[in-house]
């Protein structure tokens, strides 16, 4: 009975240490998805690095090409700049963004995100401090040129970085919180801008025909968040998702290590329970295929390979409307909003009374018209000013605080109503302010409605890049968020171009194609997957 009694219990025993061993085997072998892994990982001071890095690129992205548009005027004595001279250089960042965004995204998806990001930000910052040392307006519109083509980069990998260090779910809400720094960039280029060109120093440097002027002190100062954006990377981890899309396995598992150390101080290397990570479709094909030698072909050969994919099922519909969404945000926001200043300037100066904006801008217009005729001779002979109204910055300022305020809105919307709603919700308000400011007469309301139609078009732009993400595989995640922009910046040219075209000739029809064209991509995200 002894006997019997040891022996169950000597098999109990080798028993518990057969199912503790299994149990071992088990959680070693487990594959985890990459949203588990994060959720294991969680929210830490490095993430928290990565999110405020993010952001302050974002605004450096937004400070580079829009940020022109304050100094132009005050550089146009110094630099003798006509107006056909200052429209080429307020547009030109956007050709270099444009003719670029296939390339980045190129290289962002073969040679990493954080790489690319710094060389790319660090080329931007010396362009752009050379552009407050031009003495001419040849150099300037070259190296605002590139100055564009190396923006391209950080303007739209920025989205795919950050996104790709938290969970699918999250992704669109991160990112959307991120762009708060849009709004931020509008408010600093604005108050910056009113309180250095308040000062009216020059100072010539001795042995060449450059005078500094505070324009140019504006450069640098415009370029700081680009400096730093550029060297807080250096300190950042590469995102992990895209080691593992490369088959670069061990360089993301170290990646993935790292982050939960350092969110988790007191945890040691042998508290990471991941040990495998199940791939997404088509990762495994991916890091198995030739890496092929060098050459011209074979690069291009690589970039059509990259290209390829978002224009076959199952990404060709998403990316499709995605690019056209993106395009008539741009037309909206960025097209119209150009001209936003000079439409409210005509807007508020008319001194018509009871009128809609569009009355008002018509009786501008024939003014300007025949102020012209009758001294357009005086005005030719006058000298140069380079004084800004102040109420191009009072302007800036306060729509860069409705895009922040909005924007804080939108991300906690964003869990209650869904990413897809709310796009279309903003859109479909956007295109109706937009035809409803043509019949009201009060010029407060007139101006509310007009900075929302701007402003919930706008503001989709980054929700839109944050769905992009979302939407497409590692492997194309920033060739589609790069070309997608690229048709969003062409939307911007050809906005701003189409309301210099028809608005003098038929103001109603400006601002109802350009509400209309809100309501329609309105209806296409409704398309998208949730």
């Amino acid at each position: 009975m002894r006997s019997e009694v040891t022996g169950s219990s000597v098999f109990t025993i080798e028993g518990n240490k057969v199912a503790a061993v299994k149990s071992v085997a088990d959680q070693e072998s487990k594959s985890y998805t990459f949203d588990e892994v994060i959720d294991i990982i969680g929210f830490g001071r490095t993430t928290l690095h990565i999110f405020i890095a993010s952001s302050i690129i974002m605004m450096a992205v937004l400070n580079e090409t829009m940020g022109i548009s304050i100094i132009i005027p005050a550089a146009q004595c110094d630099l003798h700049l006509s107006a056909t001279d200052k429209g080429l250089l307020t547009g030109v960042s956007f050709a270099g963004i444009i003719v670029s965004s296939h390339f980045w995204g190129y290289i962002a998806d073969t040679k990493g995100r954080r790489r690319t990001l710094i060389v790319s930000l660090m080329l931007t910052a010396i362009c752009a401090l050379v552009s407050g040392l031009s003495i001419n307006y040849t150099m300037m519109v070259v190296m605002r040129f590139l100055v564009g083509v190396f923006i391209s980069a950080p303007s739209a990998t920025i989205f795919a970085y950050l996104g790709e260090f938290f969970k699918t779910a999250n992704r669109t809400v991160v990112i959307t919180y991120a762009s708060v720094a849009v709004g931020l960039s509008a408010v600093f280029t604005a108050s910056t801008g009113w309180y250095v060109l308040s000062f009216s120093w020059s100072l010539g440097v001795p042995g060449t025909e450059l005078v500094l002027k505070p324009w140019r002190l504006l450069f640098f100062v415009y370029t700081l968040p680009t400096l730093i954006g550029a060297v807080w990377l250096v300190v950042l981890p590469e995102s992990p998702k895209f080691y593992l899309s490369r088959g670069r396995e061990s360089e993301g598992f170290a990646i993935l290590l790292r982050l939960y150390l350092e969110n988790h101080p007191h945890a040691t290397v042998d508290d990471f329970p991941v040990k495998h990570i199940t791939p997404e479709a088509g990762q495994k094909d991916r890091s198995a295929a030739p890496k092929g030698s060098g050459g011209f072909w074979h690069v291009a050969n690589s970039v059509w390979n990259q290209t390829v994919p978002l224009f076959q099922r199952p990404n060709v519909a998403n990316f499709t409307i995605c690019c056209v969404v993106q395009f008539g945000l741009f037309v909206v926001s960025a097209g119209m909003g150009l001209w936003f200043p000079d439409i409210i300037n005509r807007f508020t100066t008319s001194n018509v009374s009871n009128a809609t904006v569009c009355e008002a801008l018509d009786v501008s217009m024939r003014a300007d018209f025949e102020h012209d005729l009758e001294y357009g001779v005086i005005i030719d002979d006058e000298a140069c000013s380079d004084n800004i109204n102040e109420r191009v910055f009072m302007y800036a300022i306060t729509l860069g605080g409705l895009y922040t305020m909005l924007y804080l809105a939108m991300s906690v919307l964003m869990r209650m109503l869904g990413r897809k709603c709310l796009v279309a919700f903003n859109l479909f308000f956007s295109g109706f302010c937009g035809i409803a400011l043509q019949f009201v007469v009060h010029p407060y309301i007139t101006m509310a409605l007009f900075c929302s139609f701007l402003v919930f078009a706008g503001t989709s732009i980054s929700v839109l890049n944050g769905a992009t993400v979302s939407f497409f595989p590692t492997n194309v995640r920033a060739m589609a968020v790069c070309l997608s922009l690229m048709m969003g910046r062409l939307g911007s040219v050809f906005g701003s171009n189409l309301v210099g075209l028809i608005m003098e000739e038929n103001c109603t029809l400006t601002f109802n194609l350009f509400a209309t064209g809100s309501i329609i991509c309105a209806a296409l995200t409704l398309v998208l997957p949730s």
